[in-house]
């Protein structure tokens, strides 16, 4: 196509349009009926509805406060272990 050209000129698809018609092609026959996938979403998606989910809860725990109390709760824990460990160490 030249640089004047317009892409798909009226007078070029009129063109092929009656090119078309003259054949006798049937232009239907080569789509697909039926679709080419099926009704069922694919691995993928259903990951991602799966990662939608986790991330949803994810927020939700947050937004409760479950995390803050979760972690104090390991700190606290993390705590009397190495207060524990350090008099274990000290009776040598």
């Amino acid at each position: 196509m030249s640089k004047d050209g317009k892409p798909l000129a009226l007078s070029a698809t009129l063109r092929d349009l009656a090119l078309l018609r003259v054949s006798g092609l049937d232009v239907a026959s080569l789509v697909p009926t039926q679709p080419a996938q099926s009704s069922k979403p694919d691995a993928a998606v259903e990951q991602s509805y799966e990662f939608v989910q986790q991330a949803r809860a994810a927020i939700r725990l947050y937004n409760r406060g479950e995390v803050e109390r979760t972690g104090e709760g390991v700190e606290a824990i993390r705590t009397k272990v190495e207060e524990l460990s350090e008099g274990l160490h000290d009776t040598r």
